[in-house]
């Protein structure tokens, strides 16, 4: 079936359907016969017979609706009712639709799916309990939820639904972040009690797989291997899902064939920028949306050759991409856009504070042999970027200059007193400094072996560690941060993705004072962090038309 397009194009004039080729006369007196009360109330009374039964689709994927459109103005109607649909088919004047619109076209109810009821936790807020009833109906559902929202408590009410109605032979998989699985746990027991989530190894996956045990397990996304077999695998839920942006990799693909078949698969991750739409295509691929991601991409967006997003949404396509979208998915960032009342309250707020630290006369020789100019003023392409980047952190070509950036990113940390703090870095050889130079910190790196980070990331939480130094792709995504109200970005260097995903796990559900985020540059690093800042008022304004437009194309689905 196509999604949210008719098959063949048409327009609207097109309908009710006469033939071209007829006389003038002949089309005078069908436009007639049309607004005649009489003939139009006659073919209402046999309308009955134009209705196809429901029937379930060979595929197993739901109930449709057939039915055919005659010339009436009652049938005009319908068309365009079906046209605003999340997704539908129209081939001549044979219209098919998923049942659970039919109440919407005003010719029936929605039949049922799951035989089991679904029952909601009392503490739920109420945008948490109606989008688990929609994702529990639909089965394959994606939430793009904003980071404090509680994602967490959705996937776990989803889970434990899934689990009491698969057959005792299945399990039900949550594949997350490795920095996240023991807090998902610990969310678990404080939700559920004792619920058990089993915490799945690496080494262990498979044989997990092939066990009948009914279970709810939970592994990080790097125990995706090739070669895994799905064994009594019955649902699969995806937590930050946002890296599915590497759909083309090893485990990008193995989780694709991995769900493939199931009829309970759940992705949940942050909103995507409105830049970055794209992301809604991988999900779309993995949920059964769309074959492949090209087959997306044909369908909403147009190549623009030889630039950084090549991919753009087509002018006239913007309404129905979104439309298409609320069929399989929720894009929420402010429950109150969709009339809810829980957890409408503004966020304390972010304040930016942006810090000059001058260049050393090392540095500026350093930058003087990577550009040939005495002032760095072409910052060229991602490699030369990153060089100057480095140099004003104190390393190039692999080798020390001086700098004056850790010494004044330690007498900040001593300014905030006995806050916490996080700091942000980007670079092994920068942390390293940093970790050297401040004291009372815990530093995490790759190296870093997962129980200590856990160790250390408790010991912060629990106030015994004043500073914690980290990279964005470590902790940058799940972790709940709250007790942090300062936060400093050694580096910012133009991802705005990583920026805004360090920034939440402070300034999220939970918080209670204002997030400080000091943000110390060189001249060599502001044409850098001022393109994160723009992309961040920019995405600020679109998200929130982006979810105007979402929560109106959803109305009713």
């Amino acid at each position: 079936m196509r999604l949210g397009t008719d098959e063949p194009r048409k327009t609207l004039a097109t309908y009710p359907q006469i033939n071209r080729g007829e006389d003038f006369d002949r089309k005078k007196n069908a436009s007639e016969a049309i607004r005649n009360k009489d003939r139009e109330k006659g073919t209402a009374e046999n309308l009955s017979n134009c209705f196809e039964n429901v029937s379930e689709r060979e595929t197993g994927e739901g109930w449709e609706v057939k039915i055919v459109l005659n010339n009436t103005i009652e049938d005009y109607r319908k068309f365009l009712a079906i046209k605003s649909l999340p997704i539908y088919s129209l081939r001549g004047r044979m219209a098919e639709f998923p049942d659970e619109y039919a109440g919407k076209i005003g010719i029936g109810q929605t039949i049922t799916k799951n035989e089991t009821a679904y029952a909601p936790s009392s503490w739920l807020f109420d945008y948490q309990r109606d989008v688990a009833q929609i994702a529990i109906d639909k089965q394959k559902y994606a939430a793009f939820w904003d980071c404090g929202l509680g994602k967490t408590a959705l996937m776990l009410e989803w889970c434990v639904h899934v689990r009491r109605v698969l057959p005792l032979s299945k399990n039900v998989l949550i594949l997350s972040p490795l920095m996240v699985i023991d807090q998902t746990i610990a969310e678990a027991r404080r939700f559920y009690g004792d619920y058990p989530i089993k915490k799945v190894a690496a080494k262990d996956l498979q044989s997990w797989l092939d066990s009948p045990q009914r279970e709810i397990g939970i592994t990080n996304y790097d125990a995706l291997s090739p070669g895994l077999s799905r064994g009594c695998l019955g649902a699969i839920c995806g937590d930050e899902t946002s890296m599915m942006k590497s759909m083309y990799g090893s485990w990008g693909q193995v989780m694709i064939e991995l769900g493939k078949g199931l009829d309970w698969k759940l992705c949940l991750t942050g909103t995507p920028a409105p830049n970055d739409r794209i992301e809604f295509g991988n999900h779309a691929v993995f949920l059964d949306q769309f074959p492949t991601l090209n087959a997306f991409l044909a369908r909403y967006f147009v190549n623009r050759g030889q630039t950084n997003e090549r991919w753009e949404l087509k002018p006239h396509a913007l309404e129905p991409f979104y439309r298409s979208l609320s069929h399989w998915s929720i894009f929420l960032s402010n429950p109150a856009t969709y009339g809810w009342k829980d957890n409408t309250k503004p966020l304390p707020p972010i304040n930016i504070h942006v810090h000059n630290v001058d260049l050393t006369s090392e540095q500026v020789a350093a930058v003087g042999k990577q550009t040939g100019d005495l002032f760095a003023a072409n910052f060229g392409g991602i490699t030369s970027r990153s060089t100057l980047a480095r140099i004003a952190k104190g390393t190039y070509k692999g080798q020390a200059v001086k700098t004056n950036k850790p010494e004044f990113i330690c007498n900040l940390i001593e300014s905030f007193g006995d806050a916490s703090s996080v700091v942000w870095c980007k670079y092994n050889d920068e942390q390293k400094h940093l970790a050297e130079t401040i004291p009372d910190n815990a530093s995490i790196d790759g190296d870093t072996p997962h129980e200590v980070r856990m160790e250390r990331i408790a010991a912060f939480k629990r106030g015994e560690l004043k500073t914690l130094i980290s990279k964005p792709k470590i902790l940058g995504f799940g972790l709940n941060l709250q007790i942090a109200t300062k936060m400093v970005f050694s580096t910012l260097q133009d991802s705005y993705e990583e920026y805004y995903q360090a920034i939440k796990r402070s300034n999220r559900y939970g918080s209670t004072q204002p997030l400080d985020v000091h943000i110390p540059l060189t001249e060599l690093e502001y044409p850098m962090a001022e393109n994160v800042l723009r992309k961040a008022k920019m995405i600020q304004e679109d998200t929130e038309m982006q979810e105007r437009i979402f929560s109106t194309t959803s109305k009713g689905n």
